[in-house]
């Protein structure tokens, strides 16, 4: 039965006006998530011009966008209507279906004389004598300043129609995928199914609900936010104590925080590993090792609390458009941690030789002539190395730990601060006022005063650049770098793959290259060095579709 039969013969009494008031919150949460290019779509069971309005009242659509909902007509709607479109009747659609032949029809909510074509989601002017109205189409067709409304018929018709390929069906289905803001009469399945078409594009999906129709597509998402502590909550891993959409952003600033601070941790213990193999390899040039002391204060007083202090710091206050690394092994990633290591490397090495040319220095000998290993730890060489390496520990702790614009200001991570400042005076005082206790535990020798401030001046010096390349300069040299890898690695997996027959394909557009590089990837697979370093994964398909369209993100 349908709702036709069911509302025949009926005598009308009154109406009853129910109001669900748009939360407080929801209007500045919705636009700081579109301050921050992040894509927002309202799937809802309510009715498709209920949700428009909803959605515009929030936010979620700009007042400057036109959005058109669809209908879906039987085969005598299509012919009885069919002349709204005789100036494109090339493009309407008509396809056999389990029912009756359909078809879709797109008209302005305002009831402006403006459609959208059916397969291709361009907007024309439904009526060729209306002037502004063809001027209004080609504007839009232009800009982009307009998306959609789908409702649960129609999301489901073209669903089942994108099997007949000559009708061109698959690209109308992933454009209503890129063009929907508004996902009405949607079922809980549908819900879940929408989810698992965003994903197929290579979107990542996060869903936000409050009941038991929201439960699959909770589950489906790659995260899913339950506003209930009822049914939903099991389905979703996140479950939010405020009953608004403010827990959406609150979650993303939380996990680009967290992933800041893991990268950080990953690359402070990675510099800290190269700063000790650095220190004992020029030790052991003359047979000469870090005393037990000096090893139990590196890694049990300075490594450690640094380490576990750095991680408290909060998330920052606001969301920006650019996302933090989410790989290990990304440009940025690498070209920040070599970049560092090779300063770190760099000024230990000065110091070495800086050391060896002093006119007090002593070189290491062994105490028994026939035993080189003999050579004791307590010398001039290894007193100025350790000096110098515990500053190279805690300022590179300090570079890495920098807050925005994902991590509150390091200065406001207090435990950090005192770790810092305490670990940085006790330094000092053992690098200016040696004590002879001191120099026993660590196993240290008397230097100059004078030393003891060059030790002092290479450590600002070896700080200030470090900061300086972290802050500015790798940040710019990752994507040349990055670059000319991909050209090198280009180049050579073309090599290899012409010499084993196979044809390479030529330089070409960002978008082809991502279709052949697959080609060279199968032909050339063992590329070494070149593919780890020059390779690029493949571009999301929203993208490709994002940039097909016009006015291009925009309409977000």
């Amino acid at each position: 039965m349908d709702r036709a039969d069911v509302e025949d013969d009926l005598v009308f009494m009154a109406f009853l006006v129910f109001e669900n008031r748009i939360k407080p919150a929801t209007p500045d949460s919705l636009d700081e998530l579109r301050d921050a290019h992040i894509r927002m779509i309202m799937c809802t069971g309510d009715n498709a011009l209920t949700a428009v309005s909803v959605a515009r009242n929030c936010h979620l659509i700009a007042t400057n966008t036109r959005v058109f909902v669809p209908t879906l007509l039987p085969i005598d709607g299509y012919q009885s209507n069919s002349s709204a479109y005789s100036e494109k009747p090339q493009n309407l659609i008509s396809i056999n279906s389990s029912g009756p032949l359909a078809r879709i029809r797109w008209s302005e909510s305002t009831g402006s004389n403006i459609g959208l074509d059916p397969a291709t989601l361009e907007p024309f002017a439904t009526d060729p004598s209306d002037v502004s109205s063809i001027q209004m189409a080609r504007k839009l067709a232009h800009s982009g300043q307009y998306c959609i409304a789908v409702t649960g018929d129609v999301f489901t018709y073209i669903r089942d129609s994108t099997a007949d390929s000559a009708a061109g069906l698959d690209e109308c289905w992933k454009q209503m995928l890129m063009r929907g803001a508004v996902y009405a009469r949607m079922s809980p399945e549908l819900k879940a199914e929408l989810v698992c078409n965003l994903q197929t594009l290579g979107y990542i999906t996060c869903f936000c609900g409050d009941g038991a129709n929201d439960c699959a597509a909770l589950k489906t998402a790659d995260v899913g936010i339950s506003l209930s502590e009822a049914e939903a909550s099991v389905a979703a891993p996140f479950t939010s104590h405020s009953m608004d959409i403010s827990c959406v952003s609150e979650l993303l600033k939380e996990g680009r925080c967290s992933i800041a601070t893991s990268f950080g941790c990953f690359k402070y213990m990675a510099l800290y590993s190269m700063i000790q193999f650095t220190s004992c390899c020029l030790l052991y040039v003359y047979n000469v090792n870090l005393s037990d002391g000096q090893y139990l204060f590196v890694d049990l007083f300075t490594i450690l609390p640094v380490a576990i202090c750095m991680d408290r710091s909060k998330s920052y206050s606001r969301l920006i458009p650019k996302r933090p690394s989410a790989s290990l092994t990304s440009k940025k990633v690498l070209t920040s941690l070599i970049g560092n290591v090779v300063l770190v490397i760099v000024f230990q090495v000065a110091l070495f030789f800086i050391t060896e040319s002093q006119p007090w220095y002593q070189k290491p000998v062994p105490d028994n002539p026939a035993d080189p290993d003999s050579v004791p730890n307590k010398c001039d060489l290894s007193t100025s190395i350790f000096l110098f390496s515990i500053f190279q520990y805690l300022f590179t702790g300090a570079i890495f730990n920098i807050g925005p614009p994902y991590r509150q200001s390091a200065l406001r991570n207090y435990e950090y601060m005192a770790v810092i400042v305490l670990l940085l005076l006790f330094d000092l005082w053992v690098l200016l006022v040696p004590v002879s206790g001191f120099l026993s535990l660590f196993g240290l020798v008397h230097v100059k005063v004078g030393w003891r401030f060059v030790i002092l001046g290479l450590s600002a010096a070896n700080f200030a650049l470090c900061y300086l390349g972290e802050q500015f300069v790798f940040p710019l040299l990752a994507i040349p770098l990055a670059k000319m890898f991909r050209m090198a690695r280009w180049g050579f997996a073309g090599l290899v793959a012409r010499l084993r027959g196979y044809e390479a394909p030529p330089l070409c557009e960002r978008h082809e290259q991502d279709i052949d590089r697959n080609e060279i990837g199968r032909a050339a697979p063992n590329v070494g060095l070149w593919a780890r370093l020059g390779h690029r994964s493949n571009r999301k398909e929203y993208k490709l579709l994002l940039e097909k369209m016009a006015g291009g993100p925009s309409w977000y």
